[in-house]
């Protein structure tokens, strides 16, 4: 990030990243290299197809937009990890208790496989998994607030991107 102006603390205000800064695509505030979101075992490139849809979408203009357009693609990824949790703890599960429900219900549904499934997991497993869907909705409930900040910023200032 570069600005015109000297910055003398470490958080400048929001209306100078606004007004005088232009962005830098691979910044310490701004860009794929400056989220933390992704696992080693995660792949960049799909993060990266993400980040990219979000600022197609929003289309930011100064610094404090990309930021903004930066977190809400960092909470669509983590809420979609967190539902990942979910699915491969239950699919686990499910599989584990495939035999024993086919034999209490033959041809039973995929709705009984789940219900059995997660009537099988110990407490400790049903309350991570719970937690795990506690997060993910945490996420998209933030998600939501940033892209209304996101709006509300784009609306309210009419400053384009300093060159």
């Amino acid at each position: 990030m570069l600005t015109t102006e000297p910055v003398d603390c470490a958080f400048p205000d929001t209306d100078l990243l606004t007004r005088h800064a232009r962005v830098e695509e691979d910044g310490i505030l701004t860009g794929h290299k400056a989220s933390d979101v992704i696992t080693f075992c995660e792949r960049k490139e799909i993060y990266r197809k993400l980040r990219a849809a979000v600022h197609e979408q929003f289309k930011p203009a100064t610094v404090y937009q990309h930021i903004l357009a930066d977190r809400i693609a960092e909470c669509i990824w983590r809420a979609e990890r967190y539902a990942s949790f979910e699915t491969n703890a239950l699919n686990l599960q499910i599989q584990r208790e495939w035999d024993h429900t086919t034999q209490l219900v033959p041809k039973a549904s995929s709705g009984v496989h789940d219900w059995q499934g997660w009537h099988t997991m110990d407490p400790f497993q049903r309350k991570s998994l719970l937690e795990a869907l506690k997060l993910e909705d945490r996420y998209w409930r933030r998600h939501r607030m940033l892209c209304a900040e996101l709006r509300l910023v784009q609306r309210t200032s009419p400053i384009q991107q300093v060159q």
